[in-house]
C-alpha cells in the first residue's frame, strides 16, 4: 500500500504549482464551507488537502467519534495530505484500491478541458476493519485554471447505509452519471484475458514481435492491445501500466 502512496504522493506534491494567493485563498475558503456544510449535514467526516503546502484541514462529524479518530476538536490542521489516522481504520486492501484509483484519477483529469473538472468525482467504497459496516469515500480535485494543477483534494467520507457490494470504486462524471473507469474488483472485465496475457509477456521482457509470434497474432494487433491497456489504465507508458497491473494483482 505504501509504494501506490508513495507514488501518488509524488505526482501530488510535486506539480509546479502557480502562485496567486489571492484565488488559493478564495478557493480553499470555498472548499472549506463546503466540508463544514458536509459534515453538519451528513454527520461524516472531510479532509480537505492543501496539496502545495502538504498539508490537510479534517472536519470531523459525528462518524469520527463512531470510530474514534479526530477527537482532539471539530476542525483539525494536519501536516500531511493524508488522514492516516482514519485509513488505520478501515481495510488496508481497499485503502490500496482508493489509492490507485486516485492516481489513475489524477492523470484523467489533465486530459479533459478545465471547465468539465468539477463534474468528476472518485468514489470507493471502504470496509472497517473488525466490524460489519463501511463508509464511502468521494474525493473532487480541485485545479488551477492557468495550468491544471491540482491544488486541492477534498474527501468525503460518511457510513454506506445501503452496505452495497457491487464496486469497490470507480471514476464518475457527476452531471450525467456516466462511470468513467471501475476498480477491478467491481469489472472484472476491465482489463480482457487477451490484454492480462500480453501485459505479462510485456513484464517479461518481450517485444511486441517476439509476442505476436508466440500468440499467433499481427504486430499491429499485439501494439493495438498496447494501446488499448495504456487508454483503459490511463497511464503513459507500458511499465507504468505493468506496475500498476502488478499492484492489483490483475498479473
Amino acid at each position: 500500500m505504501k509504494d501506490i502512496q508513495s507514488d501518488l504522493n509524488e505526482k501530488l506534491l510535486t506539480q509546479e504549482f502557480y502562485s496567486d494567493l489571492n484565488n488559493e485563498n478564495l478557493q480553499l475558503k470555498k472548499c472549506q464551507e463546503i466540508a463544514q456544510n458536509f459534515i453538519e449535514l451528513e454527520n461524516g467526516i472531510a479532509v480537505l488537502s492543501d496539496l502545495q503546502y502538504n498539508r490537510s484541514y479534517v472536519f470531523a462529524g459525528k462518524l469520527a467519534d463512531e470510530l474514534n479518530v479526530f477527537q482532539e476538536k471539530d476542525i483539525q490542521e494536519i501536516e500531511s495530505i493524508w488522514e492516516e489516522e482514519l485509513f488505520a481504520k478501515l481495510d488496508a486492501e481497499d485503502v490500496l484500491q482508493k489509492h490507485l484509483l486516485e492516481l489513475q484519477f489524477f492523470q484523467f483529469i489533465k486530459t479533459i478541458p478545465f471547465e468539465q473538472h468539477k463534474d468528476y468525482c472518485v468514489v470507493s467504497r471502504l470496509r472497517i476493519a473488525d466490524n460489519q459496516k463501511a463508509i464511502l469515500h468521494k474525493m473532487f480535485y480541485f485545479t488551477n485554471a492557468n495550468n491544471k494543477n491540482v491544488e486541492l483534494a477534498l474527501c468525503l467520507y460518511h457510513f454506506d447505509f445501503l452496505n452495497s457490494l457491487l464496486h469497490h470504486g470507480m471514476i464518475i462524471n457527476t452531471a450525467n452519471g456516466s462511470v468513467i473507469h471501475q476498480t477491478e474488483a467491481g469489472n472484472s472485465s476491465f482489463l480482457s484475458m487477451r490484454e492480462k496475457e500480453i501485459l505479462k509477456m510485456i513484464q517479461a521482457g518481450k517485444r511486441s514481435k517476439e509476442i505476436a509470434e508466440l500468440l499467433f497474432i499481427s504486430i499491429n494487433t499485439v501494439n493495438r492491445h498496447r494501446q488499448n491497456i495504456l487508454e483503459k489504465m490511463r497511464v503513459g507508458n507500458t511499465t507504468e501500466a505493468c506496475t500498476m497491473a502488478t499492484k492489483l494483482r490483475w498479473i
